[in-house]
């Protein structure tokens, strides 16, 4: 019975707002720049399409679960860099359930050398609680929990930075910046805070020409909780393969491995994460990654002048 009340008291602090942080937390954070920063639609220069899924805290009943499916791609018919990107996540963890459609648009110009975008974003958050299956007891009566699914969205709107240079490249992202107030019913609430983060990613050729190592690291945060990933990837190439694989400490929160494969412009990873502390390794988050790139030039009339100047992935 005690840890009913302790789990409709959680419950509750969540219908109130009192998320300690919003957004999902990817593996293959380093190569889903669309998802996390406006200012990434466009980044490789070619039709980006992909799609990860985490299942979190795995072997717990009702765990987090997270897909993403995101496309981005340059828009060549225009003068000068354009590119937008769209995408779509759905998060559900026990009896919540969070949707979010989003629309990027990123201008990119020549600078110092290398490629800044700046991006916006515009979407809309759906939040959704089932209370179904649940057995409150003696607070049945409660007027403050729902007895039957509430649902609330509200629009989401974020804006972004991203610089490219031959070796490396860095942004920075602010997203819900409006704050989006989201009601659930007529007596509960969502207050999503503004969410910024950091990334950058380094590209390091090695003697051996097959050989490569790219380093990265990703700051999140809600200005009350904060997450940093600090990866080591490194990658070899063998007709036409390319074969990843690497690590990502994130410090106090937990060890991630992944190992994947590029091939014919497809690419797939597998990564496990375990935690250091808390529920343990044996309860860790499983990731894939499927993403696949190619040439959109539908629209291009003669040669595309505007030529990637990535070589990260």
């Amino acid at each position: 019975m005690k840890k009913g009340l302790l789990l409709i008291s959680l419950l509750l602090c969540a219908l109130c707002g009192a998320y300690a942080q919003y957004d999902v937390h990817f593996t293959h954070y380093w190569n889903m720049q669309n998802f996390y920063n406006p200012a990434g639609a466009g980044a490789t220069k070619k039709m980006h399409i992909f799609a990860s899924y985490s299942n979190q805290m795995s072997g717990f009943e009702n765990n987090p679960k997270s897909m993403v499916f995101s496309l981005d791609a340059p828009l060549t018919m225009l003068k000068g860099d354009h590119s937008v990107g769209l995408g779509i996540l759905n998060d559900q963890a026990g009896m919540f359930t969070n949707q979010h459609l989003f629309l990027n648009y990123a201008y990119a110009m020549r600078l110092l050398g290398g490629r800044l975008a700046m991006g916006a974003q515009v979407g809309l958050l759906n939040e959704k609680f089932d209370p179904s299956g649940i057995i409150l007891g003696g607070e049945s009566n409660d007027p403050a929990f729902p007895t039957s699914t509430v649902n609330g969205n509200k629009m989401n709107f974020g804006a972004g930075a991203l610089f490219q240079h031959e070796y490396f490249q860095a942004g920075f992202a602010a997203l819900h910046i409006n704050a989006p107030l989201i009601y659930l019913g007529e007596k509960n609430q969502m207050q999503i805070d503004p969410f910024y983060n950091f990334f950058a990613e380094g590209n390091i050729p090695l003697k051996n020409p097959l050989l490569s190592i790219q380093p990265s690291v990703q700051l999140m945060t809600d200005l009350v909780a904060y997450r940093a990933d600090f990866t080591a990837k490194g990658s070899y190439t063998f007709n036409n393969r390319k074969f990843f694989g690497g690590v990502t400490y994130s410090p106090s929160t937990s060890v991630a491995m992944f190992l994947g494969l590029e091939l014919m412009n497809v690419t797939l990873s597998y990564g496990y994460e375990l935690f250091t502390s808390g529920v343990g390794a044996s309860h860790g988050n499983h990731d894939i990654y499927l993403g696949y790139d190619f040439d959109f030039d539908i629209f291009k009339k003669g040669k595309n002048k505007h030529n990637s100047i990535r070589v990260l992935q």
